[in-house]
């Protein structure tokens, strides 16, 4: 396996004549779709493209390209939060999505560390939101906004439960959709 950093890429990028041993999700590339068309992955962990026919997988926000390919597999590693949309760049029709939750460690009584990112360093192209809203509310309130901070404690002073999510900002070329939502309890 031998990685790839591309000058606006960001996300870990390794291609690969044999898939990978402990790939976390598989999409096949064939038949002018991707299936699944969409993944969920836990921070850091890699999205597999099987091409079985002439396509790419290329982000919608300029985060991955595989360029074309038709045969052989491209993987990615998604260490932020977020959900990331792709297409094909010859066939605009097939489309996908990739999944990737916050993360918390933590306690009901103690507070929650939230994770967006799985990242030691914040890449000078990476900013990230994070919002949260009371469960049964239908407003979203800003934790951070733009935020360079890979993590927070989360502890607010009301009790119930807390539906948390983030997006990833690809500086100058676009910004992922929202996160799954995540659910932590406040006792």
């Amino acid at each position: 396996m031998v990685p790839l950093l591309g000058p606006f890429l960001g996300l870990v990028v390794a291609v690969v004549g044999t898939p990978a041993a402990a790939t976390s999700a598989v999409v096949s590339v064939q038949d002018f779709s991707f299936t699944p068309a969409t993944v969920t992955v836990g921070q850091s962990e890699t999205v597999t493209w099987a091409f079985r026919a002439l396509h790419t997988t290329t982000s919608n926000q300029g985060f991955w390209d595989s360029g074309a390919r038709a045969s052989g597999d491209y993987v990615v590693t998604f260490p932020d939060a977020g959900s990331f949309g792709y297409h094909c760049s010859m066939h605009p029709s097939m489309t996908g999505r990739v999944r990737v939750p916050v993360r918390a460690t933590g306690t009901a009584a103690t507070g929650w560390r939230l994770r967006w990112t799985a990242r030691t360093s914040t890449p000078a192209d990476r900013r990230f939101d994070v919002q949260v809203r009371r469960a049964g509310s239908t407003t979203w309130t800003w934790l951070r906004r733009a935020t360079a901070r890979r993590a927070a404690l989360f502890d607010p002073s009301r009790r119930g439960s807390y539906l948390v999510r983030a997006r990833t900002r690809n500086v100058g070329a676009g910004i992922s959709g929202w996160s799954p939502p995540l659910t932590v309890p406040i006792a």
